[in-house]
């Protein structure tokens, strides 16, 4: 008789060799697609938040073709450079770390006295070796005059301003240039009005420097544009970019960084610039885009004569905050008996130095960068 199936009677086993059958509960391609779903969610999610690598820069693209970037030294006097690492493994350490502007980038200015120092060094102007390429030196341009010593010019505290990244705008520039005081512009290379830009500023007797592009800590993401320097580049290839970019100024009387917060701190890649400037009797101002600038050590160690920003005027583009940079650069050059206040070609800029021009500290005396002369 065969037992009764019900309730509590133990389910009859298959027949010899049957396979049992796995049903697994709920729909388990929902599961699926839930995951594809959030995999493709992340995806547009980075790539909102970093976006895909532009291409290296045109220029530096051909010379990485052309030279391979093999660091080798230019001449004996000058240290072999080692490589450092890849452009391309900088950018991913520093995707996560854009410029706050497009086309600059800046570190906040202090009231902190440089390098914990306030006297500077009286140097004797060393004459100048021959030019590492053949240029056309000025007859009597200012380029040809050594930098003023503190005691040559006014006593008492004194504050330069100088206007950077000048070739693009020639409209900003002349108006820059009437300013009721000294104002040292900053040019950069291999802009549409660089040469012409150049001839007209030295005509109206302002105080030209070469504004010269460096590598930044978030390249590619942010191009340094055109003749710049990288720390991939050996040291024949730095100081040729440096000195066709000179070529193109003949009246400057010295140079500072544009962006460069990679380049800056590159030791080997700074030593590499500093014969260049020696050569042409030029000096560095130190934009301070980096912390660990290798600039001063290179510069005392060539023999160059070196200068360091104190304030960046417009890291805020607002009318009452550059006006603030502007009284902070005063209350600097009180405290320190110097400063130098970096700002830039815009609108911003230019109302707020017309509105301070009527208001700032009688007992501040703008002067030129070779007037105020440097640190060492």
């Amino acid at each position: 008789m065969k037992p009764a199936k019900g309730p509590g009677k133990a389910p009859a086993r298959s027949k010899a060799g049957g396979k049992r059958k796995v049903v697994l509960p709920g729909r388990p391609y929902l599961a699926v697609i839930a995951g594809l779903v959030l995999a493709v969610s992340l995806g547009v999610l980075a790539m909102l938040l970093f976006g895909p690598f532009p291409p290296l820069p045109a220029d530096h693209a051909a010379r990485t073709a052309k030279g391979g970037h093999v660091r080798q030294p230019a001449t004996a006097a000058v240290t072999q450079r080692q490589p450092s690492k890849p452009v391309r493994e900088q950018a991913v350490a520093h995707a996560a770390r854009p410029a706050a502007l497009p086309f600059e980038e800046h570190l906040p200015g202090t009231d902190a006295t440089p390098d914990g120092s306030q006297m500077r060094a009286k140097v004797e102007p060393a004459a100048p070796a021959a030019p590492a390429t053949p240029l056309s030196p000025p007859a009597a341009g200012p380029a040809a005059q050594s930098p003023a010593t503190p005691e040559e010019t006014t006593k008492g505290p004194r504050m330069v301003v100088v206007i950077d990244d000048i070739g693009d705008n020639p409209v900003m520039a002349r108006k820059i240039m009437e300013l009721p005081f000294p104002v040292t512009l900053a040019i950069l290379p291999d802009r549409p009005h660089t040469r012409t830009l150049a001839a007209e500023i030295t005509a109206h007797g302002n105080e030209t420097i070469l504004h010269q592009p460096m590598q930044p800590i978030s390249y590619p993401r942010v191009n340094p544009g055109p003749g710049a320097l990288f720390t991939d580049m050996d040291t024949r290839r730095i100081q040729a970019t440096v000195s066709e970019n000179i070529a193109q100024l003949p009246h400057i009387v010295g140079i500072n960084n544009h962006m460069g917060s990679a380049f800056t701190s590159d030791q080997a890649g700074m030593d590499a610039v500093m014969p260049v400037l020696k050569a042409h009797g030029l000096f560095f101002m130190d934009s301070v885009t980096s912390p660990t600038s290798a600039a001063a050590a290179a510069a005392r160690k060539a023999g160059v004569h070196y200068y360091r920003r104190a304030v960046f005027l417009d890291n805020v583009r607002n009318i009452r905050t550059i006006l603030g940079q502007l009284k902070t650069a005063e209350r600097h050059a009180l405290k320190h008996g110097h400063a130098i206040a970096i700002g830039h070609p815009y609108n911003e800029t230019y109302e707020a130095l017309l509105l301070w021009a009527k208001e700032r500290d009688p007992h501040v005396t703008l002067v030129t960068l070779t007037e105020l002369g440097p640190e060492f």
